[in-house]
């Protein structure tokens, strides 16, 4: 209301200055002051419009940012959608907080167009008023297949776009591989050919934009033309004051015609990124394991039912079990049970199955009782120092960090470095040999003071005289490091220990 102020009463304020009259300068003043009153109030309103538009989409980003990484942490893993993940927490959230924050310009614009048409009608007439706003919305009507054309166009973009995403993040990942079998030419002419077809639909998309921007910068003189040469043909008598009302009302329409195409553009876009976080979100859950309390004395910890696990779950018709269990598991709590077996008989799969890795496709499931702690074959560190990747956000105690640290023979490797246990370990520990990562691993995991331990081969990495250490300390850890209440399994693949 405040922006339409101006338009409005402009046309009395050039018919005061006309006048001759001197007893009106009060009536000026009073004009003068409304219009700088409705300037300064619109002004900070749409300052404070916009600010809040954007607190809203700020926290609206926080909350979509939230629950896709609560769905990450809930999914079965799949390397083959990092693209489409790395997409939604970039490209889609940010569609949709755009799309948040204009929100109010769903029923704005209509508001402007009416009080466009009210100040015509007072100034120029029905006749060239309607044709303006007819016009004006001829000009919205025309830059709705354009729209839409840019709508698909962004959807082949954001297709194309996964897939680079995708071939890139597998390329980056795999580098060393591709050095040793020099395949580095293959690789980059796919990730070329990739690149060009998401230019080819960009290109497209940009051209579709520019016809918009023609037609946003075209509009005003078109309208305006279209107005003053109707009043022109019916010999409507204009005034000056009239003319600048109208001429400032015409640029007051300019908004809402440039706008509105982008409103639906940033409909579409945000409707599409909408529909990919919902299908995502929507997607079956991976089982969560049953955590229970911890159980009397001589109860189990772990009870394993005849089921079978399997990596895809898309057609279980004809669908391959990674993991067949025929009879049902009873592990005793105090136990230490090991599994051996040969290279891919499924020991690390049944871990897996264990920790809801793998998706169930039949059977009840399998129950774990207490807390958990899990040792991988392939060492996971964090960028940090190395008592971070120890502690891993539990609240240090000294004398039981110590006790961990000489259980997992990492006291002489402290030692030979300057900051100790401060020394920052890199990005995923690339300054550390792989003894020492899964040593540092071995060390999280018991310093978690879990109820349950999965240790899938922990010794694979580390040499025979630090084996040997490792061996003997987990033999007798529990009576150095629980309480009596404690419970441990023990689940490794020995082939290593062994020496099989």
């Amino acid at each position: 209301m405040a922006s339409y102020t101006g338009p409005f009463l402009i046309a009395n304020f050039i018919q005061l200055l006309s006048s001759k009259d001197d007893d009106s300068s009060l009536y000026g003043f009073v004009l003068a002051s409304v219009i700088f009153v409705a300037k300064t109030a619109e002004s900070l309103s749409q300052r404070h419009w916009y600010f809040g538009a954007y607190q809203i989409g700020i926290k609206i980003r926080a909350d979509i940012l939230a629950l896709l990484h609560k769905k990450l942490l809930r999914v079965k893993s799949d390397g083959e959608r990092n693209g489409k993940i790395i997409n939604y927490i970039n490209t889609d959230t940010e569609k949709v907080v755009e799309f948040i924050q204009r929100f109010q310009e769903v029923w704005l614009l209509p508001v402007q167009v009416m009080l466009s048409l009210f100040i015509l009608i007072k100034h120029l007439g029905w006749i060239p008023s309607i044709l303006a706003v007819l016009s004006t919305v001829l000009i919205m009507a025309s830059n709705t297949p354009l729209s839409n054309f840019q709508n698909r166009l962004h959807s082949r973009i954001m297709e194309a776009k996964d897939c680079r995403i995708k071939a890139t993040s597998e390329t980056l990942k795999g580098m060393k591989i591709l050095k040793l079998h020099a395949w580095e030419p293959t690789f980059l002419d796919k990730l070329l050919l990739l690149r060009e077809t998401e230019r080819g639909w960009l290109v497209k998309f940009l051209y579709a934009k520019s016809a918009l921007v023609f037609l946003y910068w075209t509009s005003p003189v078109l309208i305006s033309l279209m107005t003053f040469g109707v009043s022109a043909i019916l010999d409507r008598k204009l005034s000056s004051g009239s003319i600048f009302s109208a001429l400032a009302t015409l640029q007051m329409l300019h908004e809402p015609i440039y706008n509105m195409p982008e409103l639906i553009s940033a409909v579409a876009h945000a409707k599409i990124s909408i529909t990919r976080l919902q299908e995502f979100l929507r997607e079956e859950n991976q089982e969560q394991s049953k955590v229970n309390n911890l159980p009397q004395q001589n109860h189990s910890v772990i009870n394993i039912t005849t089921g079978e696990y399997a990596w895809e779950t898309s057609n279980t018709n004809i669908l391959q079990p990674t993991v067949t269990i025929r009879e049902d598991i009873r592990i005793m709590e105090r136990n230490k049970v090991a599994i051996c077996g040969s290279v891919g008989s499924g020991k690390s799969s049944l871990l897996f199955s264990i920790i809801r890795e793998i998706p169930r496709i039949s059977g009840s499931g399998i129950e774990v009782v207490g807390s958990r702690a899990y040792v991988s074959q392939t060492p996971w560190i964090q960028s940090g120092t190395i008592r971070d990747n120890i502690l891993f956000g539990n609240n240090m105690k000294k004398a039981f960090y110590k006790n961990v640290i000489e259980a997992c023979a990492l006291q002489e490797d402290l030692e030979r470095l300057i900051h100790k246990d401060l020394t920052v370990v890199g990005e995923r520990g690339i300054t550390l040999s792989g003894g020492q990562k899964q040593r540092i691993q071995l060390a999280r995991a018991i310093y978690s003071d879990a109820d349950v331990y999965l240790l899938d081969d922990p010794f694979s990495a580390v040499d025979a005289h630090t084996k040997a250490h490792l061996f003997k300390v987990s033999n007798i850890f529990l009576c150095l490091f629980y309480q009596p209440c404690a419970h441990a399994l023990f689940i490794q693949g020995l082939l290593v220990l062994l020496d099989e």
